[in-house]
């Protein structure tokens, strides 16, 4: 099957939804340092995710709110309360991995992240039970996947666009057209990101999956997450308060 008849068919079987609710436990690991919580989270499409995080069965400890531009966290460690409002850099620099809001949004409502619909430069193969996307890429960047000399490998990446040096690679169901598995692979740091997806909700608006498990490896980051949806409820508005109280320290980093 063609890339457009295929991306036609993974647009028709997603998630339409403007409003998106779910509880979420999380297992967490980077380097050697592992945490278990429960996420809360809220998402307005295309403007707003709220997530209040919380040890299982325990009180809140941090409350965040994600906006297209800037990141804001509340947290209420005891010895360790403090307010930040920053951008995606502090992130990336916590976990390792370039995300900002649509990553998150994407993951969170089970899409292919930064899949673009409308992008005709896809190649197509079957792979088992599957179809395989995969991004065209400029002649210069398979030069350096080939294996060039140092100097003529620094002259191209100086060339090329940061977002053509990420090769990109979207698996889907080859009956139902869920997403089944992104591959992003960056050519010139050698960090290498998998996101697989498990299950379904059920929601009559698409699909959404039961659960994500998320890696990072490569470029001095060693990254493993699982999120386990434990109830997920579309189309309802939530209120998403975010009040840092006055007498918390301020923070310019994470």
């Amino acid at each position: 099957m063609d890339p457009v008849s295929i991306l036609k068919k993974v647009d028709n079987a997603s998630l339409d939804w403007n409003w998106l609710g779910m509880k979420i436990d999380t297992d967490i690991k980077v380097s050697d340092e592992s945490e278990s919580f429960t996420l809360s989270v809220r998402m307005k499409k295309d403007s707003a995710i709220w997530i209040s995080v919380s040890p299982a069965l325990g009180v809140e400890i941090a409350r965040v709110m994600l906006l297209r531009d800037s990141v804001k966290v509340i947290s209420k460690v005891p010895l360790n309360k403090f307010v930040f409002e920053g951008d995606y850099l502090q992130l990336e620099n916590l976990l390792g991995i370039p995300f900002d809001f649509n990553s998150f949004q994407d993951l969170f409502s089970g899409t292919s992240l930064e899949l673009n619909p409308f992008n005709d430069k896809y190649m197509s193969k079957v792979d088992g039970l599957n179809y395989e996307l995969i991004e065209k890429i400029p002649r210069r960047v398979k030069k350096l996947i080939e294996g060039v000399s140092d100097r003529k490998a620094e002259r191209l990446i100086n060339k090329t666009e940061i977002s053509e040096l990420i090769v990109k690679s979207y698996w889907f169901d080859g009956i139902g057209f869920t997403p089944v598995k992104d591959v992003f692979r960056h050519i010139e740091s050698g960090l290498y990101v998998t996101v697989k997806r498990f299950g379904n909700e059920g929601h009559k608006q698409g699909y959404m999956p039961s659960k994500t498990k998320i890696t990072a490896t490569g470029d001095g980051v060693d990254l493993k997450c699982t999120l386990n949806v434990k109830r997920s409820r579309v189309n309802k508005k939530y209120d998403m308060l975010f009040d840092p109280p006055a007498n918390y320290e301020r923070r310019q980093s994470l």
